[in-house]
């Protein structure tokens, strides 16, 4: 059986000026033996080529930036893999498939995303017949944009629309965009030498700015962790895993020092219909002795006001 590690990390407003400890990102990042990450909130080329730095020569990563209708919302996303393990999918003229942000909606009530998820094509190195189709997204918190850009997410200064908002987007993606991208045919997932057919594994991740109910959040959840999707020929089962809090309270002028987490918003999202075998956690760096040893305010400071999630994959 072959085994993946497949994670996200919202890395908060990192642009190449932004005082980020790489060494520790670099260090958290491999110490969980991560293959393949998808990264949000990342501003620029050069930011990804400094974090690069860090990891070493083999790893690699792309990035871009969706065009969006807010300004705040065009930020920036990023996937980095170990090239020893992973590479990216070929076209029929053995060019790569390099990440695109995607821009095509398969339904029709007009409504499109705010900021468009960012697609990826993987092929594991030990058995290429096994593609991982990666979608990058980071769902909008807020059409205002003073809520949206500022340091603190508090729910209790949201609104109801923005909530509403948050899961048309999450709707869309996972029971419209992912089911299509599971599904579409590519040059290469026929191996005509072999005559055998590459099994493609979709996965929707990243920052939802939702809440799954069993988590221990108070409130902003995501109505539906498992949908079922039918149709003349298939059956899908979509679910959203990862239930540990990943994102830290915010200071006040009462309590300046953060003492833990709030929101459980970072998530997995797949066909449990495929047959693979998963098990997903929220990378606790805070409280870890190589680390920080319980100083939330520095790990903010020096890497993000989120925890990286990892979920491990069996193919079987």
């Amino acid at each position: 059986m072959d085994n993946i590690r497949v994670a996200s990390f919202n890395l908060f407003k990192y642009s190449s000026n932004t005082a980020k400890n790489l060494n520790t990102i670099a260090s958290i990042i491999k110490d969980n033996a991560v293959d393949v990450l998808a990264i949000q909130e990342i501003f620029s080329k050069q930011a990804l080529d400094n974090l690069l730095m860090y990891l070493g020569p083999n790893w690699e990563g792309r990035w871009d930036s969706p065009n969006s209708r807010s300004v705040s919302a065009a930020e920036g996303y990023a996937y980095v893999w170990d090239s020893n393990k992973i590479t990216l999918s070929k076209r029929r003229d053995g060019s790569p498939f390099i990440p695109v942000i995607h821009n095509q909606y398969p339904h029709k009530d007009g409504m499109n995303l705010i900021r468009n998820p960012y697609y990826g094509r993987f092929v594991l190195k030990q058995n290429e017949m096994i593609e991982l189709r990666l979608i990058n997204t980071h769902i909008m918190y807020s059409m205002n944009r003073d809520i949206n850009e500022s340091d603190d997410h508090d729910t209790s200064i949201m609104y109801l629309s923005d909530v509403k908002l948050r899961k048309r987007e999450l709707e869309i993606l996972a029971t419209k965009i992912l089911p299509k991208l599971d599904d579409k045919t590519y040059d290469l997932q026929w191996n005509e030498v072999d005559g055998i057919c590459r099994k493609p594994y979709t996965i929707l991740l990243g920052d939802y700015n939702l809440n799954l109910k069993r988590s221990g959040a108070k409130d902003t959840f995501i109505d539906d962790q498992e949908i079922i999707i039918r149709d003349a020929n298939s059956e899908k089962i979509i679910v959203t895993l990862q239930e540990e809090l990943t994102t830290l309270k915010a200071k006040t002028k009462d309590k300046p020092q953060i003492d833990g987490y709030r929101n459980n918003f970072d998530h997995f999202t797949y066909d449990r219909m495929r047959p693979i075998e998963t098990r997903c956690w929220a990378v606790d760096a805070p409280n870890d002795t190589r680390y920080y040893r319980g100083d939330y305010n520095k790990y903010k400071a020096d890497i993000s006001d989120h925890l990286m999630i990892v979920m491990e994959i069996c193919f079987v």
